[in-house]
């Protein structure tokens, strides 16, 4: 159970450590502080913190489509907990791909 993240070829190390930093955020802190501490160590403005974090494709490999199998992407902290929490799960591309009937009975 973890957050898988890819990074963008182009992110320096430096780059790469504020992603894992910002994705170490749990249910239990406070978002906007989190984000405050992040400018403060690494003397960023929150446009760039956002810019950087933007280019870092993130997904949870224990919550999948029910459907393909490929693994939830998430694009904020409070979407861990979200995800996790459901029982179920369906892709974009697999609901779009069915129009919506794999949704049906759901």
């Amino acid at each position: 159970m973890s957050i898988k993240l890819i990074f963008n070829h182009r992110l320096t190390k430096m780059a790469q450590q504020l992603c894992r930093d910002y994705w170490t955020l749990n249910s239990k802190d406070d978002y906007i502080n989190h984000v405050k501490q992040l400018c403060h160590q690494y003397d960023i403005s929150p446009h760039v913190l956002f810019t950087t974090i933007e280019k870092c494709y993130v997904c949870l490999d224990d919550v999948c489509c029910e459907n393909c199998g490929c693994e939830c992407p998430i694009e904020v902290p409070a979407d861990v907990a979200y995800m996790r929490s459901k029982t179920s799960w369906f892709c974009e591309d697999c609901v779009s791909f069915s129009a919506g009937q794999v949704l049906v009975g759901k």
